[in-house]
C-alpha cells in the first residue's frame, strides 16, 4: 500500500541524498573496552593530527573496498526472463468446415464429436434430392436428344433416296420439256415429227386420188353424153315409128340403163371426191390438233418440270435440314453427356463427405442435422487440426521492451509449463509480436500480445488451456534488474 493523505490521494515520496560524514566511528565491543583500556589511554595521549590520519586511511580503505565490490557485483550480468501466463488456441487455418455442395440432407454421420480423423476419411453420407432430380432430368434430355439423333440419322438415307428420285424426276421432266420444245421448233422449221409426216403423207395420198377420180368422172360424163346423144337420136319423130319395133325398144332401154349407170358412177365419184376432201380436211385438222397438243404438252411438261423442281428443292432442303440437325445434335449430346458425367461424379464424390484435413471433430450435436434439409454451402462439420497450437502470451507493458529487444537481435526462447503436473514442459520460440498494445479484460492494464507455435503432435494439450510462459530475454546487470523490479513494485514512474 502506498501512503495516502486525508483525501485518499497518493502522497508523493521525496527521497533525500545525505552525503557520508568524514568522521566514522566504528563500533567497539564491550570486551575490547575492558581489555584495551591501556591502549586507549595511550591513543588518547597521541597527538590529534596523528589520530585523525590513522582513522581516515583505514576506514576509507574499507569503505572504498566495499563500494568497489558492490559496484563490481552490481555490474555482473545475470540471466533474465519475463514470466507470465499464456493461452493455447488452434492456428487460424487449422479449422476447416465441410460444406454441402448441393442442397440435400445428411443420411448418417460416421464420426462423433471429439473423434480424430485423417484427411480423406469419410465422415458422413449425404442424400442430394435436387442433384438426383437434376440427373434424372438430364438423363431424360439426353435420351430425347439421342432418340432425335437416331431418328435424324435414320432419315438421312431416306431423304437421300428421296432427293435422288426427285432429281431424277426433275431431270426427266426437263428432258421432256426440251424434247417438246425441239418438236415444236422442228415443226415450225418444216421438219415435223413422224406422226405429222404420216398425216401429211396421207393427205398427199388422198389428194393424189382426186385427179384420177376427176378424170374418171370426165370419161363417164363423155360416155354419158354419148349415150344421151344416142337416146336423143332415137327419140326423133322420124324414128318414133321404128322405135315401136321391139328391137329398138330394147336398145333404148339399154341406153337408158347405161345412162343411169354413168350417172350413178359420176355421182359416186363426186361423192368419193367429197369424201377424200373431207379426209384431207380431217387430216389437216389432225395436224393442227397435233400442233396444238404439242403446245399443250409443252405447257403440261413445263408445269410438271416446275413441280418436279419444287419437289427436288424441297427434298434437298429436307436432306440438308436432316444433316444440319445431326450436326447440331451431336455436340449437344456430347455436352449433355459431359454434364451428366460431371453430375454423376459430383453425386458420387458428394454422396460421402470426407475430412479435408487430419484433426479432431469439434462440431457438437451432430444428431440434430441427420435428416434435416441443408442448403447449398451450408456447414455440416468442423474439423480442427490440433497438431500445432498457438500460445497467446500476454506480456505486461513494463516488460514489453525486453521482449521486443530480444526479438530484434535473436530468436526469443519461450518455456511453456502446463498447469497439469503430469505434463512435460515445452520449449518454443516467439513467432510474432503484435504491433499494437491491447487492454486486458478489466481495461486497467496494457498488454503486449506475443504468439508462439506449439508442437502438439502427441495431442497432449487441448485448445483454450492455460500455461505458464517464461520468455528468456537478454541478460542485464544486477543493479538494472533490481532497479526494474523496484520501479515496477513501487510504480516509481507514476510519481516521478
Amino acid at each position: 500500500m502506498s501512503p495516502t493523505n486525508s483525501h485518499n490521494q497518493p502522497q508523493q515520496i521525496k527521497l533525500k541524498v545525505v552525503p557520508p560524514t568524514t568522521e566514522i566511528k566504528p563500533p567497539i565491543s564491550q570486551k575490547e573496552e575492558t581489555t584495551n583500556t591501556p591502549a586507549t589511554t595511550n591513543l588518547e595521549k597521541t597527538s590529534p593530527n596523528q589520530k585523525a590520519r590513522n582513522f581516515n586511511y583505514g576506514r576509507l580503505l574499507i569503505i572504498g573496498g566495499l563500494i568497489v565490490a558492490g559496484t563490481w557485483v552490481s555490474q555482473i550480468p545475470i540471466p533474465n526472463s519475463v514470466r507470465t501466463e499464456a493461452k493455447l488456441e488452434p492456428l487460424p487455418d487449422s479449422h476447416r468446415f465441410i460444406y454441402m455442395q448441393f442442397p440435400g440432407s445428411v443420411d448418417k454421420f460416421w464420426v462423433n464429436p471429439g473423434d480424430r480423423v485423417k484427411v480423406g476419411q469419410p465422415v458422413a453420407s449425404i442424400i442430394m434430392l435436387d442433384l438426383d432430380a437434376e440427373i434424372i432430368q438430364k438423363q431424360a434430355r439426353l435420351q430425347e436428344q439421342e432418340s432425335a439423333l437416331a431418328a435424324a440419322n435414320a432419315k438421312i438415307p431416306v431423304m437421300e433416296a428421296k432427293l435422288a428420285e426427285a432429281m431424277n424426276l426433275e431431270s426427266s421432266a426437263s428432258r421432256l420439256v426440251s424434247e417438246t420444245r425441239e418438236e415444236i421448233q422442228n415443226l415450225s422449221l418444216g421438219n415435223p415429227p413422224p406422226e405429222i409426216q404420216k398425216l401429211q403423207a396421207e393427205i398427199a395420198a388422198l389428194n393424189s386420188k382426186i385427179p384420177g377420180i376427176q378424170s374418171e368422172i370426165v370419161g363417164l360424163e363423155k360416155n354419158l353424153q354419148g349415150v344421151e346423144a344416142l337416146i336423143q337420136n332415137y327419140e326423133k319423130p322420124e324414128l318414133k315409128v321404128l322405135m315401136r319395133r321391139l328391137e329398138l325398144q330394147d336398145k333404148i332401154k339399154e341406153l337408158e340403163g347405161r345412162k343411169a349407170t354413168f350417172q350413178a358412177d359420176i355421182s359416186r365419184n363426186h361423192q368419193l371426191i367429197t369424201e377424200v376432201k373431207h379426209q384431207v380436211s380431217a387430216k389437216h385438222e389432225e395436224i393442227k390438233s397435233w400442233q396444238k397438243s404439242l403446245q399443250q404438252k409443252l405447257d403440261i411438261r413445263q408445269d410438271e418440270l416446275i413441280s418436279k423442281t419444287a419437289i427436288s428443292q424441297t427434298a434437298k432442303q429436307e436432306f440438308v435440314a436432316v444433316k444440319d440437325e445431326v450436326k447440331e445434335r451431336q455436340p449437344m449430346i456430347e455436352t449433355l453427356r459431359k454434364e451428366l458425367q460431371q453430375l454423376r461424379e459430383r453425386q458420387q464424390n458428394n454422396q460421402v463427405l470426407t475430412a479435408p484435413i487430419s484433426g479432431v471433430i469439434v462440431s457438437q450435436n451432430l444428431h440434430e442435422k441427420v435428416g434435416k434439409k441443408l442448403a447449398e454451402n451450408q456447414e455440416v462439420l468442423e474439423v480442427a487440426n490440433l497438431s500445432k497450437l498457438v500460445a497467446l502470451i500476454e506480456v505486461s507493458q513494463a516488460d514489453s521492451d525486453l521482449v521486443k529487444e530480444i526479438t530484434e537481435t535473436q530468436e526469443a526462447k519461450v518455456i511453456l509449463q502446463p498447469l497439469e503436473p503430469g505434463l512435460p514442459g515445452l520449449v518454443t520460440k516467439i513467432e510474432k509480436i503484435e504491433p499494437v498494445l491491447q487492454s486486458d479484460v478489466s481495461g486497467q492494464k496494457q498488454l503486449l500480445r506475443v504468439r508462439a507455435i506449439v508442437d502438439n503432435q502427441q495431442q497432449l494439450f487441448q485448445p483454450n488451456a492455460k500455461v505458464y510462459a517464461q520468455i528468456e530475454v537478454k541478460s542485464i546487470p544486477l543493479y538494472q534488474r533490481v532497479q526494474r523490479e523496484l520501479m515496477k513494485l513501487f510504480q516509481v514512474r507514476k510519481y516521478v
